[in-house]
């Protein structure tokens, strides 16, 4: 794998974070053209990037820490160390991020459900440029595997590389550019205000789910036959299907 891109001098530049950076582009991208079109403030989306990345990343980091806290409570100092690890929670950014949005929509005085469905989409194309940097990271690998698309990817705990396993970044990767263009279809004529927001997660969590049947290291820990991950997409698949389905049928 390729954790660090190049050195400048004393500086680092990291894929990880070189990925999560052309995430967020790629994501502001989308944002703007369809705030444009919904004629939303771009004050507040300005203010939306800039409160979701800071929320985002706090929320991230908790999640990620608090999902594996054996490895940071004998040096807590590490829990600062994000450029060292890259170590953070999608579902926890996602959390950080809903704060932020029901902040701003409330102090704009506009639908929260109508700034959820624009972000919907930027969510699945920024997740797919962080996947691809987690695999070039080498972490949140799979299972070893006989597949000829097999990679191998470096242990730190142990200190050497694993055996040939499964790329499980790709495959949620992959999975988050379909979404992506499905989502972006489904923007053009949603059934109903925050229906795009509401496919994202319902789609997201069958996706993350399935990968987890895959996935290896410090974040598989398994609680009554699933991964926490796993118990976690079951939890918000639930609520966002029935709220589809009252929102679909229940009026």
């Amino acid at each position: 794998m390729h954790p660090i891109l190049f050195k400048l001098g004393p500086i680092t530049i990291r894929s990880y974070g070189v990925m999560v950076a052309l995430g967020i582009l790629a994501g502001l991208i989308w944002l703007r053209r369809e705030f444009n079109r919904k004629k939303l403030p771009e004050d507040l989306l300005y203010d939306l990037m800039v409160a979701s990345i800071a929320l985002g990343v706090v929320g991230a980091r908790i999640l990620y820490v608090a999902l594996n806290w054996h490895t940071y409570k004998t040096n807590l100092l590490t829990i600062l160390m994000i450029w060292a690890d890259g170590g953070l929670s999608f579902h926890g950014a996602v959390g950080g991020g809903i704060l932020a949005g029901l902040w701003l929509t409330r102090r704009y005085k506009v639908s929260f459900w109508k700034v959820a469905d624009a972000v919907a989409p930027a969510l699945a194309i920024g997740h797919f440029f962080g996947r691809i940097g987690c695999f070039l990271n080498g972490c949140c690998y799979g299972v070893p595997t006989n597949m000829p698309w097999g990679f191998k990817f470096f242990n730190p705990a142990l200190g050497v590389d694993t055996l040939p396993s499964h790329p499980t970044q790709l495959y949620e990767a992959f999975g988050l550019l379909v979404l992506f263009f499905l989502l972006a279809k489904l923007s053009k004529q949603p059934p109903y205000e925050g229906a795009v927001f509401i496919w994202w997660v319902i789609f997201y969590s069958v996706l993350r789910f399935v990968v987890e049947y895959w996935r290896a290291g410090v974040t598989a820990d398994v609680v009554n036959g699933l991964t926490e991950a796993q118990w976690l997409s079951l939890f918000l698949f639930s609520i966002a299907f029935a709220y589809h389905r009252w929102r679909k049928f229940g009026k």
